[in-house]
């Protein structure tokens, strides 16, 4: 099991089992539904839970009050829970608080196995609510600190975009197949997703949150967009292509001046001057030539964005 499940599981243990002995301590009735609750507003994320508790403490006052009017009106008989469910429902979704329906509706129930309404009934379906809610949200204020564990992830990453790179120049001069590395991709594009995911987690549980994180994940992902591009950009000019070491440099600089202290805007010139050296060539005779001419220009407009891109990864940092 990973840290996020082992940690939501001991916490929907402790606070549950805490709410139904601290309902009962007080001797409300029904003191089971205390725990109930809890489990039901104990999400993955503190933002999520917060909401959720939210929603259904909202949830759960107006099912109250819309219960007794209904049942004042039309005595305590279950016909009438029938009226309240043709009334909560469509207000629930209205108000978007449906998620509290199951449990809102548990406590009417309670309302119409008293078959009456005083202030002591009234004082202890608020307390269910109250200690369930309460002791979801308290326990959720500890949440599993993975920003280590992302920056980690995030080197990695980087080391892997790095020798792609690399890797992508080397096959212009040298008779290599860019579909070896088709592994390597294929692992980056995974890395970064799981990585964007425990960033999202890690976003939502913190109170001074990872968004910085986050953001620079969302940046890499488009990197690995524009590597991909660039995959099936270079499968079209052959290793013995003349001009090849031109592009082949380009791309090897571009790796080596990936960290926060490299100077793309030198390696940007050299791609804008290289890109006029391919405009000034006489213009491609065959098919062929014509394919790769357009591939190389299209693997200047990656590099230039995947450039502009990692400038503003590098002025996050």
């Amino acid at each position: 099991m990973n840290k996020t499940l082992v940690s939501t599981t001991i916490k929907t243990a402790i606070a549950a089992t805490l709410s139904l002995l601290v309902a009962k301590a007080f001797g409300l009735k029904f003191a089971s539904s205390a725990a109930i609750i809890t489990i039901l507003d104990i999400f993955e994320t503190r933002k999520a839970t917060v909401k959720g508790g939210v929603k259904r403490t909202l949830s759960a006052i107006i099912a109250l009050v819309l219960g007794i009017l209904v049942f004042e009106i039309f005595a305590y008989r279950t016909w009438a829970f029938g009226i309240y469910l043709l009334l909560f429902v469509p207000i629930s979704f209205l108000l978007k608080i449906e998620l509290g329906l199951g449990p809102s509706s548990v406590a009417v129930t309670h309302l119409l196995s008293y078959g009456q309404i005083n202030s002591s009934i009234i004082i202890n379906e608020i307390g269910l609510v109250t200690i369930g809610t309460g002791f979801a949200m308290l326990t959720n204020l500890y949440a599993p600190e993975s920003q280590d564990e992302l920056i980690d992830w995030i080197e990695d990453i980087d080391d892997d975009i790095k020798d792609i790179l690399k890797f992508f120049g080397h096959t212009l001069v040298n008779d290599l197949d860019v579909k070896i590395y088709e592994k390597k991709i294929k692992k980056l594009e995974n890395d970064i997703d799981k990585a964007l995911d425990l960033a999202i987690i890690e976003n939502d549980n913190r109170i001074e949150n990872s968004k910085k994180l986050l953001i620079g994940l969302n940046h890499r992902e488009r990197e690995m967009d524009l590597l991909m591009e660039m995959y099936h950009d270079l499968k079209a000019i052959p290793a013995e292509y003349a001009d090849g070491k031109l592009i082949s440099d380009i791309m090897i600089d571009t790796a080596n001046n990936l960290t926060k202290d490299g100077d793309m805007v030198k390696v940007k010139k050299r791609i804008e001057f290289l890109k006029e050296h391919f405009k000034i060539m006489k213009l491609p005779k065959t098919h062929e030539d014509f394919v790769i001419r357009s591939s190389i220009f299209q693997v200047f407009r990656s590099l230039n964005q995947f450039i502009d891109i990692r400038n503003s990864i590098n002025d996050r940092a």
